[in-house]
């Protein structure tokens, strides 16, 4: 029995990746560690890319399973290990380099097969310039440690946004067929789960190069009733219409609950952004959400400090957001990227500046879900139920269950009591 070690950052899309290998590893043979840094025989370290911190958390990574077991074999895959595999093979810790081109392919024969590098074994290929690649990600029979299952039905982007490298990292868009989606999520609703997020680099793209689209998914989906909540991941505004919308408030199994990039709430900032979208369209799809759901959560993300983005332009960002309909946001500072627009740009911004504007749009952020969590107490919600005696509603609430006996897995009423800092509690 070999002992394995794994570590997954980033997105829901990465997360699903590493429980593809997961449910392809024979448990006859290998034994899953619950701590990464316990000892093993290989450690994996499935990476993100999006920012420098990314980098250095995957690096962090590599140092730790070299000490916890200098005779482990190391592997590194992911959005990290695409890009920037000249980086990493300069990293005597690292044995194989696997990249997104090469993890549903070469992936598993590594962990099986590989032994110890005297340099880094690298294998990738250009992943954008496959034109016609189909997605080929394998099903899964349980999402491990997780109560609620990711599915990823998407995967690339066509897109060029000035600040990303995920298009480099991932490729072009690509989609899995509805009937497979189908058969994945019958898949894991027999297995126990009751939600089941809908994932996918650019999940608006859904369905455009194989003929259908995302509306249709859903629609399918929500006229079969075929699971107790379908939720769905990031959205771009250019692409939710209101018909998208109309079918999630309209249907009883797809969760009031969306995320919708806006990055900045400045239109010039936007623009050098090269987004496809201006500070009022965001608005008028936030407030239509607010109209036919007027309990759903709606976050998103926001990046501060980009190239130019002087206090007019930040003032403006702040403006909207708390002027908006959004009940939560995640916060990040622009990080330069390799081989993209936005890396060469004139006018950087100090990073002191945007530490200090990432505070204060942090706090907003804490200020409006407070809110939002607060306007539900005394009222009794759906809540699944997780480990550690937690709990999300359908709404995206995070719930800290006190005296309930309710079994992990199951959906419950209670009553929301009162709010706890960030947590509501039943």
């Amino acid at each position: 029995m070999k002992r394995i070690s794994v570590v997954t950052l980033g997105c829901k899309v990465n997360q699903y990746d590493t429980a593809v290998l997961l449910n392809q590893l024979p448990k006859s043979k290998y034994i899953k560690n619950k701590n990464f840094d316990e000892k093993a025989d290989i450690y994996v370290i499935d990476t993100c890319t999006v920012t420098h911190k990314a980098d250095s958390e995957a690096r962090n990574y590599i140092y730790r399973a070299k000490r916890n077991n200098p005779q482990a074999l190391v592997v590194v895959t992911g959005c990290y290990a695409q890009v920037s595999s000249e980086e990493l093979s300069q990293l005597e810790e690292v044995d194989y380099i696997v990249g997104n081109s090469h993890k549903s392919k070469s992936l598993l024969k590594v962990i099986r097969e590989g032994e110890k590098q005297k340099e880094p074994t690298v294998l990738i290929s250009d992943i954008f310039k496959e034109k016609k690649k189909k997605f080929d990600t394998p099903h899964i029979d349980y999402f491990p440690n997780r109560t609620r299952a990711f599915l990823k039905v998407q995967d690339g982007c066509n897109y060029a946004c000035t600040f990303c490298i995920i298009p480099r990292a991932r490729g072009r868009s690509r989609s899995l067929d509805i009937n497979d989606i189908k058969t994945r999520i019958i898949n894991l609703r027999d297995n126990g789960y009751k939600e089941v997020v809908l994932t996918g680099i650019h999940l608006a793209s859904y369905g455009k190069d194989i003929g259908t689209d995302l509306y249709k998914l859903l629609h399918e989906l929500d006229n079969e009733n075929i699971i107790n909540r379908i939720r769905l991941s990031s959205l771009d505004p250019a692409d939710l219409n209101n018909d998208l919308i109309d079918l999630c408030g309209g249907s009883e199994i797809i969760c009031p609950s969306f995320h919708i990039a806006l990055q900045s709430g400045d239109r010039d900032i936007l623009k050098l952004m090269r987004r496809r979208y201006l500070p009022d369209d965001f608005i008028k799809c936030t407030d239509y959400i607010r109209t036919k759901m007027p309990d759903a959560s709606i976050g998103t993300d926001i990046m501060v400090g980009f190239p130019n983005e002087n206090k007019e332009h930040f003032l403006n960002s702040f403006k909207l957001l708390k002027d908006s309909e959004l009940t939560y946001f995640h916060v990040f500072p622009y990080s330069k990227r390799k081989h993209t627009q936005a890396s060469s740009m004139d006018n950087q911004v100090d990073p002191k500046i945007k530490k200090e504007r990432s505070k204060i749009l942090r706090e907003l952020s804490s200020s409006k879900k407070i809110k939002f969590y607060s306007s539900f107490i005394g009222k009794e919600l759906q809540i699944l139920v997780e480990k550690n005696s937690r709990g999300t509603t359908d709404n995206y609430i995070n719930i800290k269950l006190e005296n309930d006996n309710s079994q992990v897995g199951d959906i419950v009423n209670l009553k929301i009591k009162k709010v706890e800092g960030e947590n509501a509690v039943a």
